[in-house]
């Protein structure tokens, strides 16, 4: 029986989301509910631009895109219109987005399942053990406010379109939403444009007959993606986003080194990821060596193995990241473990072929391993606690800086590295150290030597603005009153706090408020003149740089 459209998968959708997302919080001991430090970037933009501003980082200052994600700068905007207090329904977006995901998922081994004739109760039920053991998605999703959310949806969407679309004689519906999933894909992120074309010109290639739908939704994702190069141009003054420039190094083979640690650190140290990654391939060989006979399925294999293959081939070329729990292969999540559990219902299913009247306890004893094998994710999420807590922290501690340095006379032009909560909360002029937000910054030095994804820090454009304040809340003061840092911190910025220069130029100083303390390091001109309650400046000897 062809599947239809069951309350159930919805259901299981929301249920699956519910447990998700209350497991990802509970195992990090809790986390504020105000995202993270990239998404308060693109926050900050939304609230500009909802405001009257314009698509800018600082108030009056240039025109930057220090956000990646063009169409959720744009949905957020609508929120920050609506709500004076946007942060609960930008995560109940989030939240709401993530069931349509699981519910493609779901939709998606159902198909599978069909097609390759296994017990599809088998298969739903081990996907939905598979997806609640992925913690790492549901926090990626649902509770960081970032633009994950609607990526993943929109790639599963057309994922599961053009499944349909290969296999069957796809009616009006689907064709439309092929069209309009290949028209969204570049206006979330850039690299929208090569998933979608790929991704078509595969399923054109599959489906010969479909080529008239495959023309026509290439063609508007190629339409949209020129618009929005045309209005980048004309508005930024650069065709791609600047955390592009300030992110990707031009030397390429050094991006590829990166790109290919990240994807194997990836596969070597997410729970399952080999697995899941080694049944892919397996069903995708199956595929390339059944398609000839026309078996039901194996179009749709390929295609969604192109899907699964493709993410983990972009985001190793384009250099990986750092952030915990590989954040750019967490929009596959929800399609990566539908191979292992179609694997699960096939081995289920030709077993209790074989020896009838065992099918229900074969099936219980399938889903009872894969949760204990799942519930290695469960693990490694709660180890990891503690890097995913700082991306939090990060907000939390630029909040509460800004708020207290808006009480300053003057206000300093500040020089940061975390560049997302502060921003929503100081009301004065920041320079993005890391050129995220700054396209100079960002533009200087193209060959970037450092932290993954953050080193595009360059001295002589430092010294040239020289800010009156390198601000350092994101690291706590040390015993007493003096400041404590780590090498890591000196190396992200060249060094700077070790040099000379800088030693002879800035003061050390600490701002306290109650129970806060935020080191920072500013110029003497700007100290002879402020008027802040609660700062203290120290003498050189009194910062200490740890190994």
């Amino acid at each position: 029986m062809i599947p239809q459209f069951t309350v159930t998968d919805f259901f299981l959708a929301v249920v699956t989301t519910l447990l998700g997302a209350a497991l990802s919080y509970a195992l990090v001991q809790g986390i504020p509910l105000i995202g993270i430090d990239d998404a308060a970037i693109t926050r900050s933009y939304a609230e500009n631009v909802a405001n009257g501003h314009g698509y800018v980082y600082n108030v009056g200052g240039e025109r930057v895109e220090g956000s990646t994600a063009l169409l959720w700068v744009g949905l957020l905007t609508i929120i920050y219109s609506a709500f004076p207090d946007p942060e609960l329904p930008i995560l109940a977006l989030s939240a709401g987005i993530t069931v349509f995901s699981i519910y493609l998922s779901l939709r998606m081994v159902r198909w599978f399942s069909y097609w390759l004739q296994c017990d599809v109760k088998v298969a739903v039920g081990a996907l939905v053990v598979f997806l609640i053991a992925s913690p790492g998605y549901f926090l990626w999703s649902v509770w960081t406010m970032m633009e994950l959310a609607i990526w993943s949806m929109l790639l599963l969407w057309l994922t599961l379109m053009l499944v349909k679309l290969v296999e069957v004689e796809a009616g009006i519906l689907t064709r439309i939403g092929i069209v309009l999933a290949a028209l969204i894909l570049p206006t979330v992120r850039p690299e929208g444009i090569a998933v979608a074309l790929g991704l078509i010109i595969l399923a054109g290639v599959l489906r010969v007959t479909a080529w008239r739908t495959c023309l026509a939704s290439g063609a508007a994702a190629i339409a949209v993606f020129l618009a929005i190069t045309t209005f980048r141009l004309s508005y930024f003054g650069w065709p791609v986003p600047n955390t592009f420039y300030a992110k990707v190094s031009s030397d390429t083979i050094q991006g590829i080194k990166d790109g290919l640690k990240y994807l194997l650190d990836f596969l070597q140290n997410s729970p399952m990821a080999d697995l899941f990654l080694v049944v892919w391939a397996a069903l995708v060989l199956f595929a390339i060596l059944r398609l000839r006979q026309d078996m039901p399925g194996t179009r749709a294999l390929l295609i969604a193995g192109a899907t699964i293959f493709g993410i983990l081939a972009v985001y190793a070329g384009l250099g990986g990241d750092h952030f915990a729990l590989w954040r750019f292969y967490q929009p596959i999540a929800p399609l990566f473990p539908v191979a292992a559990a179609l694997a699960v219902a096939l081995g289920v299913t030709s077993v209790s072929e074989w020896q009838r009247g065992y099918g229900t306890s074969l099936s219980l004893s399938a889903l009872a391993a894969a949760m204990v094998l799942s519930g290695l994710g469960w693990m490694h999420y709660y180890q990891a606690r503690f890097d995913v807590q700082k991306e939090f922290t990060l907000v939390e501690r630029g909040l509460g800086f800004g708020n207290y340095l808006n009480r300053a006379e003057p206000l300093p032009t500040i020089g940061i590295g975390p560049a997302g909560g502060i921003a929503l909360a100081y009301e004065g002029e920041i320079l993005d150290l890391l050129g995220l937000n700054w396209v100079e910054m960002a533009h200087a030095n193209p060959v970037k030597v450092g932290l993954r994804n953050h080193a595009s820090f360059d001295r002589p454009t430092f010294w040239k603005h020289k800010p009156d304040m390198l601000a350092a809340f994101n690291r706590r003061c040390g015993d007493g009153d003096g400041l404590q840092f780590w090498s890591t911190d000196d190396a992200a910025f060249d060094g700077l706090f070790t040099d000379e220069q800088f030693r002879e130029t800035y003061q050390p100083v600490v701002f306290r408020e109650g129970e806060d303390c935020w080191p920072a390091f500013a110029l003497p001109d700007w100290l002879d003149t402020a008027k802040v309650e609660g700062m203290r400046v120290l003498e050189w000897d009194e910062v200490t740089i740890l190994k």
